[in-house]
Order: structure tokens, then C-alpha cells, then sequence
């Protein structure tokens, strides 16, 4: 072999061994594939499917658009964080200057329901109540009480239900705590049995006595004085001395004609009359 020949095989070696490193070269970065990339996916899923010594180009711009997305995630993080950040100061901001003007919590939840217990006309019952004014609120209720007792007619049973309205007029425009009185009306129906001792001028030639029942109604005023307290969650709480006054009553026996019998009518108002002195404990919510 010459020496012409032999060149050209160091040549063409040279040649073959060349393209071998650029083959190589050329497909590094499928070969460092942890799973085949699927596109659509953000950034960082991207950059998760190179190992970390893949130094690709794709590999590269899916690390870069990763670190991108992270930092405009923190940066909306950190403004959503300064914006409940600055609620809550204005919040305190707000709270502070109504405790400093002692406005009352009333004045921003209006509507109540409530619950009571007491001594009167009912012994339990509900309420729901409005604020229309700073110091002023209407207020309707319905309640119930069944009571049994020795009256001057007789021995007297009622079972009733009585409703009304009224308002309650608060002596405080400031503050929670404060004093009250209110003034309405009220409606009373009820189931009545009466065993009397006898009539009421059964004496005189009037009636005689009644062994019966039946139903009776009346209207009556009220009037009342009391203490009252509101947290800044809602809840509320009152204290209450009532009085009322029935100026009308009618009880009738449970006849064909309801017909209206004096001594059961005479039993009604005097059951009446001994609860004309009442207290209510009334505690509900407001928003």
C-alpha cells in the first residue's frame, strides 16, 4: 500500500469518526427524557419531564418559564395578602371610630327575633322586631299561657294565645346598653272553663250558677319599662317590667248561640285583673 492510499483511509476515517460525534450530539436531549413531553401543560409540569443534567434547549426554556411562573405567582400572592391586610386596618379603623362614638350596634342590625319568658298575660313566647330609628323599634309578639286557678266566681281554667304590637322607645341614643319603655296593644283568645260557687247575684235574682266552658277574647293595653343589651355579634338581651290593662273581655259558652255568660265573663276579666303585673325575659338575635 502506498503512501497515497493510506492517507486517504486516515481521511475518510477522520470523516466517519466526525459525523459519529455529531449523530451523538444531535439527540442528547431526547435520550434524557424522563417521559415524553406533552405540550399545554405550564411551565414547571414542563420542566419536571428533564432530568435535572438535561441541558437541552427545550429543557432550558421550560426551567426558565417554571421560575417565570413561580415568581408571578408569589408577587400575587404577596398583593392579595397586602389587600386583606389593608381590609382588616380599615376594618379596625372603622370599628375604632364607631367604639370611640359609642354609635349603638343596633343601628346597623335592625332586624331581631327573639324568645321570652315571664309573668302576665303570656309566660312564654316570640318576637320579631325592626329598628326604624336610632332610639326607636316596632315590635310584634306572640305568646301563650295556660294557667288554672281559684277566681272569685269559681274555680277557672284559660288556655290561651295572645298576640299585639307595640314600640319600645330606647332612652339612649348611644351606646348598647341602655334603658327603654314601650306602649302597645294585644289580643287575647282563649279556651275557659269555669265551676262556679255560684252566680255573682244569684242573691238578687240575677244569674245563677255556671258549671261549663267555652272561649273568650280581649283587647288590652300594655305598657312597660326595662333594661336592654346588645353585643357587637347580634345577640341581645332585655329585661322588662309590664303592666296591662284589658278594656274589653267577653266570654261566651260553647253552645249552639255562643252565648255570653256573666260568670264566666266576670271569671275571665278577674283572671285577668290578678295578672295585670308582669316581667318578660327576652334574649334573640339580630342582623
Amino acid at each position: 500500500m502506498n503512501r497515497r492510499q493510506r492517507s486517504g483511509r486516515d481521511a475518510m476515517a477522520a470523516v466517519a469518526l466526525a459525523a459519529g460525534a455529531l449523530l451523538v450530539a444531535a439527540h442528547p436531549a431526547r435520550a434524557e427524557l424522563t417521559i415524553d413531553h406533552e405540550p399545554g401543560g405550564g411551565g414547571c409540569d414542563e420542566a419536571a419531564t428533564y432530568f435535572p443534567e438535561d441541558q437541552s434547549r427545550a429543557a432550558i426554556h421550560a426551567r426558565q418559564r417554571c421560575r417565570l411562573e413561580t415568581f408571578e405567582q408569589r408577587m400575587q400572592n404577596e398583593r392579595l395578602q397586602k389587600e386583606i391586610q389593608a381590609e382588616n386596618e380599615r376594618d379596625k379603623l372603622v370599628q375604632a371610630w364607631l367604639d370611640k362614638q359609642d354609635i349603638p350596634v343596633r343601628v346597623f342590625k335592625r332586624v331581631s327575633i327573639d324568645g321570652y319568658l315571664g309573668g302576665g298575660i303570656t309566660t312564654y313566647g316570640l318576637a320579631g322586631g325592626i329598628v326604624m330609628l336610632p332610639w326607636l323599634e316596632v315590635e310584634l309578639s306572640i305568646g301563650r299561657r295556660d294557667v288554672d286557678g281559684v277566681v272569685n266566681a269559681g274555680y277557672f281554667q284559660d288556655s290561651r294565645t295572645c298576640w299585639g304590637g307595640r314600640f319600645k322607645f330606647d332612652l339612649r341614643n348611644r351606646g348598647n346598653l341602655t334603658p327603654f319603655i314601650s306602649s302597645g296593644v294585644f289580643f287575647c283568645n282563649a279556651n275557659v272553663a269555669l265551676n262556679s260557687f255560684g252566680g255573682l247575684n244569684s242573691g238578687l235574682g240575677g244569674s245563677g250558677p255556671t258549671n261549663g266552658n267555652g272561649t273568650a277574647n280581649a283587647h288590652l293595653l300594655g305598657a312597660g319599662a326595662g333594661m336592654s343589651y346588645m353585643d357587637k355579634s347580634g345577640l341581645h338581651a332585655s329585661v322588662e317590667y309590664i303592666f296591662t290593662y284589658a278594656f274589653y273581655s267577653q266570654a261566651t259558652l260553647s253552645d249552639m248561640a255562643h252565648t255570653e255568660d256573666p260568670n264566666l265573663t266576670s271569671a275571665w276579666s278577674d283572671r285577668l285583673g290578678s295578672e295585670q303585673n308582669g316581667f318578660r325575659v327576652q334574649v334573640g338575635y339580630a342582623f
